[in-house]
C-alpha cells in the first residue's frame, strides 16, 4: 500500500513539474508577486493599468533561449537550434529567444502584445543597453495559425519595418510547412547579415524608453545660403523675363476680312481611359510591419502573418 501511495505521489509530482515547465515558471511555485516587483527586473513601472498583463505572462528563465511549449521542434532540433542561437548572442551582442504557444486570439495585434509581453516582462536583454534583441513566436492556434517577430532597443536600427515585411514574408513557406527550426535558422542568419551591414548612426538612435528615432539636425548656415541662392536666380530669372517682353499683335491686325470665310467649329471629346491598380500588402496574409509600444512603455518595432 505504501509502494502504491508513494508511486502515486511521485507521479503527481512529475505532473506538476512538467505542467510547471509548460506554462514557464522557472520552478514549482515561483510566482509574480509584490515582493519581487512580479518579477520584472527591468526598469518598467508595474501599475494598475498593466499589472494584468504582467501576471498573464509566463515567468521565464531568461538563460535559455527557446520555450517550445507545443512541441513544434523536436528534441535533437531543438539542441542545435540553441547552439545557433547562442552563436548569434555572442556576434551580435543582441539576445534571441523562440517561443511557440497554442493561444486563441481575436485580433492580429494580440500575438504582437503577448510576444512584447513575453520579452519585456522577463529578463531578455537585460544586460544590453536598452535592452537589445529579438523575439519570434509562433502560435499554432489550430484555427488560424500565426507567427510574429518582434524586435527590441538596438535591435530595431538593423532592421527597417520594410526589412522585417521582407523577412516574415520570406520564412513563410518554412513555418507553414512546419519546419519552424529553419524559419529560425533563416531569421538569425538574415539578422546577422543586416547586422553586418550596419545603420546610419548620423540618422537614428534609440531613445531611454527603448524608443527608435530620428536624429532632427537643422543646418542652418547651409539653409541661409541655399536660401539666398534660390532666391537670388529666382530674381534674376523675373528680371530677364520682363527686358524680354514685346508689344503682342492681334492676328485680326493683319487679316483681310471680307476674302475669309469661317467654318464650323466644334470640340469633339473623343475617350477617357481611367485605369487603376489594387496593391496587395502581403503574398502570405497578415498586416505591415510598425513601430509600437507595449505594455510595459517601451518601444518596439513589429510583424506578423497568418498561416
Amino acid at each position: 500500500m505504501k509502494k502504491i501511495l508513494f508511486s502515486i505521489l511521485c507521479l503527481f509530482m512529475l505532473l506538476s513539474s512538467i505542467y510547471a515547465e509548460n506554462i514557464g515558471t522557472n520552478s514549482p511555485g515561483y510566482e509574480r508577486t509584490e515582493s519581487n516587483n512580479y518579477g520584472v527586473n527591468k526598469k518598467w513601472d508595474i501599475t494598475d493599468s498593466n499589472r494584468n498583463y504582467v501576471l498573464n505572462t509566463p515567468y521565464v528563465d531568461a538563460s535559455k533561449k527557446i520555450y517550445d511549449f507545443v512541441n513544434v521542434i523536436n528534441d535533437s532540433e531543438e539542441s542545435d537550434l540553441e547552439a545557433t542561437i547562442n552563436g548569434f548572442i555572442k556576434e551580435t551582442g543582441l539576445d534571441f529567444v523562440f517561443v511557440s504557444v497554442d493561444m486563441p486570439y481575436t485580433n492580429d495585434s494580440d500575438n504582437e502584445d503577448y510576444s512584447a509581453d513575453f520579452y519585456d516582462f522577463n529578463d531578455f536583454g537585460l544586460n544590453n543597453k536598452h535592452y537589445g534583441g529579438l523575439i519570434f513566436v509562433r502560435n499554432a492556434y489550430e484555427v488560424d495559425p500565426y507567427y510574429t517577430i518582434t524586435l527590441f532597443g538596438e535591435a530595431q536600427l538593423y532592421c527597417t519595418t520594410t526589412e522585417l515585411d521582407y523577412l516574415l514574408d520570406d520564412i513563410y513557406d518554412y513555418v507553414h510547412s512546419g519546419d519552424v527550426k529553419q524559419a529560425t535558422v533563416f531569421i538569425l542568419n538574415r539578422f546577422k547579415q543586416l547586422y553586418d551591414k550596419g545603420y546610419d548612426e548620423e540618422k537614428y538612435y534609440i531613445d531611454d524608453d527603448g524608443v527608435l528615432r530620428e536624429k532632427y539636425g537643422i543646418p542652418y548656415l547651409t539653409s541661409i545660403i541655399s536660401g539666398a541662392i534660390t532666391s537670388l536666380l529666382a530674381m534674376l530669372g523675373l528680371i530677364k523675363k520682363n527686358k524680354m517682353v514685346t508689344k503682342a499683335s492681334n492676328a485680326n491686325d493683319y487679316l483681310v476680312k471680307p476674302s475669309v470665310e469661317y467654318t464650323d467649329k466644334k470640340d469633339i471629346f473623343v475617350s477617357t481611359v481611367t485605369t487603376h491598380h489594387i496593391r496587395s500588402d502581403s503574398s502570405s496574409g497578415g498586416g505591415s510591419s510598425h513601430s509600437g509600444f507595449g505594455h510595459s512603455g517601451g518601444g518596439h518595432i513589429s510583424g506578423g502573418r497568418h498561416g
